[in-house]
């Protein structure tokens, strides 16, 4: 099945060379044509349609408007764009400034969005989370000021240097035939969530360990389903806050489920033709539900569903 996954098409010129020049980054700040992507709380800025926006900078000097910080994210052709850090006060004037306009979570619209500007909201999310939770030097303890136009971290007492950082997870669709021949696959529900959401199984990448070793050993230690042959399939920046999601498809050689009951509420085997019945993350029905639109985990059902559907016919 192909599809492209959301948060993936940043179609910018991420512009490396210039992030140390800061003669040109204040030349592109100050330019007529440059554009912004705010943040308040990491929440991005959206009209009453749910639309993004992304103000001009000279459009919002004529209110004095300030920021935290800024960071250059890179170039639409001669487009410049930046995000910025907003005060309290700056969200306030950019919500009147925009009729209606309002700071929302990402994920809120991420899988209506149109994919270029989602790109750029996610891209804009993950690098302020990552300035935001690094405000001290982990070496000493010093204060960290935000240089490289906002890509790197340096302390003003060791200055050592720090860069963006991004958590690999994997995160899989277990497939397995029951003892009659009927393809299924694994589902689970995490304590945390809404009753009756299901999801593929995911997990973090540990120190030392390859992607393949992180899918046989999270499956493992969530449902003791042992499997095999994990093949990747695609990825995903997940910024919520700073992970990159491996996806990949695997082989279950056991079927008897034992939950890990701190991990997963519960799981199952479901086939196509169930899933097909499932309904959505956030509506309102009794039923069970599939992970939203704009996550990978829901790419990787929908391609496994899409699969057994043409082999059947």
């Amino acid at each position: 099945m192909r599809r492209e996954l959301q948060y993936t098409r940043v179609k910018l010129d991420r512009a490396d060379g210039l992030r140390r020049a800061d003669s040109e980054i204040q030349k592109h700040w100050r330019s007529a044509q440059c554009k912004l992507v705010p943040l308040y709380n990491n929440r991005s800025l959206f009209d009453s349609a749910f639309n993004p926006l992304f103000p001009g900078a000279v459009e919002l000097a004529a209110f004095e408007f300030r920021t935290e910080s800024k960071s250059f994210l890179g170039l639409e052709g001669d487009v410049p764009y930046f995000s910025v850090r907003c005060t309290e006060d700056d969200a306030s004037k950019l919500c009147e400034h925009y009729a209606q306009a309002e700071f929302h979570d990402l994920r809120a619209a991420g899988a209506t969005l149109d994919p270029d500007a989602a790109s750029i909201l996610a891209y804009a999310r993950g690098l302020n989370h990552w300035q935001s939770i690094n405000v001290y030097c982990s070496r000493c303890g010093g204060p960290n000021t935000v240089v490289s136009a906002g890509h790197a971290m340096r302390c003003q007492q060791c200055q050592s240097q720090v860069f963006p950082r991004t958590d690999p997870a994997v995160i899989m669709l277990v497939e397995h035939a029951d003892t009659k021949g009927d393809e299924k696959c694994l589902l689970g529900r995490s304590p945390a969530w809404p009753e009756g959401c299901y999801s593929t199984l995911a997990g973090f990448v540990e120190t030392g360990e390859s992607l393949e070793a992180a899918v046989i050993r999270e499956v493992y230690e969530e449902s003791g389903i042992v499997v095999q042959n994990p093949v990747y399939v695609s990825s995903q920046p997940w910024p919520f806050p700073q992970s990159i999601m491996l996806g990949y498809f695997a082989t279950a050689v056991s079927s008897t489920i034992v939950l890990d009951q701190q991990e997963l509420a519960n799981a199952d085997w479901f086939s196509a033709e169930e899933i097909a019945h499932f309904g959505e993350w956030a509506d309102d029905s009794d039923g069970l539900k599939l992970p939203r639109k704009d996550s990978i985990a829901r790419f990787l059902i929908d391609s496994w569903v899409a699969k057994q559907q043409q082999t059947q016919t």
